[in-house]
């Protein structure tokens, strides 16, 4: 069975059929996820859905810190004749859009439970998609050519982030519904003709035949080993979220601020992925200056300050509604600098037996934080208002950086 990340392989050389396979679905995977977090969520908000109702969307996009579980799934079992990966490309896509047609049929204002049940069908297909676009980027990526590879598919998924968030919204805003619903079933259409006429390279690697439970039983010793502690558990759980609080808030807050669909996705989908791509690299070479619990801790810092700049907003800019940009745009930076940072200490605690568990088994406790904070955070604005919850938000950061700086200086 083909190991996730084996850097063994005998595939020396891509094919351009190969590469396009690697962008495409890191593409799509992307387009996806701004398709959710911010077209859907975007149009159920001015279909009049209140912060309950929306809660509820951000929780179930919370499937994704199942990762863990998902990967070794399809490392270990495969869909015969058709191959690995492709197989479980396959399948899932096509889960993806019988979702997609679902929900070209529902009116979102009558059909709740309906529109819920498509949900939950695209996020766990959406899931099980991301997780054999990772294994099959692992299994045919040549170790030496994975630095150019991972620039591939970081620029094809902000285009596709562009294409499921900007564009999506710009077909709402002028045909409705169901043609924006149908862009996304096209762009599956698509994706599902490239995979079939798609052959996987057939790659020899060693059989793995790590029972299930060992999934359950890694995940308590992973915790427990002598240059990782709790203290980590802790600090990934709570690391994204104050953002994830603050992210969940974009699209109410924007809307409630007289915000159009077109301007709400030009913003999100456009912008704001073009300041992480420009402003990443900036991480890269912070990194090679200055160790990573060092750039972590300053990045941290930063975002105290963007966190201070919506409290900000709320008292002396309300009048003026395109300032609050601003901060949305700091803290993409910010968030675009911290993610390398803890991607390579990540790594670092992951052995080299299980890098790819015990990678998911970190990002699923970070996960796990920012999902569930979005879920809470859009329940306390309905609350107290948006002012207090970003308080609590700046207050919650600030602990953090101080929990961080401590355990940096301890390590």
């Amino acid at each position: 069975m083909q190991h996730f990340g084996n850097i063994n392989n005998k595939a020396t050389s891509l094919t351009k059929q190969d590469w396009a396979l690697l962008a495409t679905t890191s593409g799509f995977k992307f387009c996806l996820v701004a398709f959710y977090m911010i077209g859907l969520i975007t149009m159920l908000k001015e279909m009049g859905f209140d912060l309950k109702q929306l809660s509820w969307f951000y929780l179930l996009g919370g499937m994704e810190m199942a990762k863990f579980i998902v990967s070794p799934l399809i490392e270990r079992y495969r869909l015969k004749r058709i191959g690995q990966f492709r197989g479980w490309l396959c399948l899932s896509s096509l889960i993806i859009f019988i979702a997609l047609f679902m929900l070209h049929f529902i009116q979102p204002q009558r059909d709740f439970i309906l529109l819920m049940v498509a949900c939950v069908l695209l996020n766990l297909s959406s899931l099980f998609f991301g997780c054999a676009t990772l294994g099959l980027t692992c299994a045919i990526l040549p170790f030496e050519q994975r630095g150019f590879g991972g620039v591939i598919q970081v620029i094809a998924g902000r285009v596709g982030k562009m294409l499921g968030g900007g564009l999506v919204l710009l077909i709402y805003h002028h045909y409705g519904w169901q043609s924006a619903v149908d862009l996304m079933s096209v762009f599956a259409l698509l994706l599902i003709l490239q995979i079939s006429l798609y052959a996987e390279p057939v790659i020899v690697a060693e059989p793995q035949n790590l029972p299930l439970h060992f999934l359950f039983t890694r995940f308590f010793h992973f915790w427990q080993q002598p240059h990782i502690s709790f203290r980590w558990l802790i600090l990934l759980l709570f690391l994204f979220i104050p953002s994830g609080m603050v992210v969940s808030s974009f699209i109410p807050r924007l809307n409630a601020l007289g915000w159009s669909s077109q301007h709400i996705g030009l913003l999100l989908s456009v912008f704001e992925p073009l300041c992480a791509i420009t402003f990443a690299p900036l991480s890269g070479l912070l990194l090679k200056k200055y160790s990573r619990f060092s750039v972590t801790q300053w990045v941290l810092f930063s975002q105290i300050f963007a966190f201070c700049l919506f409290i900000l907003f709320e008292y002396v800019g309300t009048d003026f509604p395109y300032l609050i940009a601003v901060p949305i745009l700091l803290l993409s930076i910010t968030y675009a600098l911290l993610v390398p940072c803890l991607l390579a200490i990540i790594l670092d605690y992951s052995s080299k037996a299980y890098a790819t568990l015990d990678s998911s088994l970190q990002f699923s406790v970070a996960l796990l934080g920012a999902y569930l904070a979005g879920f809470i955070s859009l329940r306390l604005i309905n609350t107290w208002g948006y002012v207090t919850v970003y308080w609590i938000v700046a207050t919650i950061a600030f602990a953090i950086w101080y929990f961080f700086k401590n355990y940096n200086q301890k390590s």
